[in-house]
């Protein structure tokens, strides 16, 4: 936000009031009778002020709006500007203690990365919240039974997972967050695969093909180009919000190159550049857009070959995976091998993460189909055993779960 002159702070703040009391729309021609800075000698040098003031205002998030005479009778006939009520004044909320104390504990989580392009705000709002502690009711309210709080002097130990940092991640974050207020678009290279990994593992798909998987549990972009290898063509892509999700910041916008929704590690982003001239937008975000839905998508949806519809039985002992990766996916109860367990359905176009999770699940996780799927799985699991056969008893091991798995 560039620093506002005491005279100009006043003049939106007037302007604010002005646009709250009417009631109905003003125009630009009755603005500039009440404000001498729009009241030039030529008009344009006037309309350009207002201009300035009203992006000032919109990027402030006031919700200033244009009203036709169409959209309502009252409005002049050039049409005149107003404030949305109703999303200007938000309502009184009341919290109780505990919910006070699961904000301050999120916030000081927040905090405590340096990356954060929000930290001042974070620390501001605990304030007020901490504040606000203070004067709640000592009279207890009638609600669910909750666990009892820790014992006293036992504080609360929040682990936030170390990632790859491209050394930038700070600077781009700040350049992302303002990029999705101000509907900016991104120009960027991306590198897909994270520097210092472990080495992958190469297993046989079928004659003459292989193919690699990793178990890197964060989570990853996806481009949904089958072929894409390189990391220097640079991207375009129109930002919609931030998510951060499992120890990774990851950038949700509309991929031009993809002509799709597409999901980026900020940590992998290189070379950011955002497109100049900040008080004009460069797209509109659709409105059926769900940044929750979009940034909740895990590695097994990601876009990497053509689709095959699977099956996976989940065992009820790791349910998380299909309430927290699969979300509504289609799913039934069922038994495997005589374990309790529920079965979802999915278009798996992400393969080699497939073949990586079966294999670490130890029996928990099992693909049902497809059978081309099922034998990439099998002849992985085969790799591995001979690449360990000297382990003796932890081959026996992982031969048995792989087996179990397929």
């Amino acid at each position: 936000m560039h620093s506002l002159s005491d005279s100009r702070t006043k003049r939106l703040l007037d302007l604010v009031v002005l646009l709250l009391d009417a009631r109905r729309p003003i125009s630009l021609a009755e603005l500039r009778e009440q404000f001498g800075e729009y009241r030039t000698a030529k008009p344009e040098a006037g309309a350009r002020a207002f201009e300035r003031d009203k992006a000032t205002l919109l990027e402030m998030g006031v919700p200033l709006k244009f009203v036709t005479p169409e959209e309502d009778s009252e409005s002049p006939s050039e049409g005149g500007y107003l404030i949305d009520r109703q999303r200007y004044r938000l309502p009184e909320i009341n919290l109780t203690a505990d919910e006070v104390a699961v904000l301050v504990t999120t916030a000081a989580a927040a905090r405590s990365q340096n990356e954060f392009p929000y930290r001042h705000a974070a620390e501001m709002a605990m304030r007020k919240l901490m504040f606000d502690l203070s004067g709640l009711s000592s009279k207890p309210r009638r609600r669910a039974k909750v666990a009892p709080p820790p014992p006293s002097g036992q504080e609360v130990v929040l682990h936030l997972p170390t990632v790859f940092r491209t050394g930038a991640l700070s600077e781009h974050l700040e350049q992302i967050q303002e990029a999705v207020h101000l509907r900016k678009r991104l120009t960027f290279e991306y590198d897909a695969h994270r520097p210092g990994s472990q080495s992958p593992v190469q297993f046989a798909t079928g004659a003459g093909s292989s193919a690699t998987a990793t178990t890197d549990a964060l989570p990853g972009d996806s481009d949904g180009e089958l072929t894409a290898t390189s990391s220097s063509e640079p991207r375009e892509v129109d930002p919609y919000g931030l998510v951060y999700r499992q120890g990774a910041w990851l950038l949700v916008g509309l991929c031009h190159r993809a002509q799709a929704i597409r999901r980026f590690r900020v940590d992998r982003i290189l070379k950011l550049t955002v497109a100049p001239k900040p008080r004009t937008p460069d797209f509109d975000v659709p409105k059926d857009f769900s940044l929750h839905e979009q940034g909740a998508i895990s590695p097994w949806r990601f876009e990497r070959e053509p689709p095959l519809r699977a099956q996976l039985w989940v065992s009820e002992d790791t349910p998380w995976v299909v309430d927290e990766d699969f979300g509504p996916s289609q799913r039934s109860k069922a038994e495997h091998h005589g374990k309790l367990g529920c079965i979802v359905e999915f278009d798996c176009r992400n393969p080699d993460y497939v073949v990586s999770r079966v294999l670490s699940a130890a029996g928990s996780l099992c693909l049902l189909s497809p059978p081309v799927l099922r034998q990439r799985i099998s002849d992985a699991a085969a790799t591995l055993a001979r690449r360990n056969a000297d382990h003796g008893q932890s081959v026996t091991s992982d031969a048995t779960s792989a087996s179990a798995s397929v």
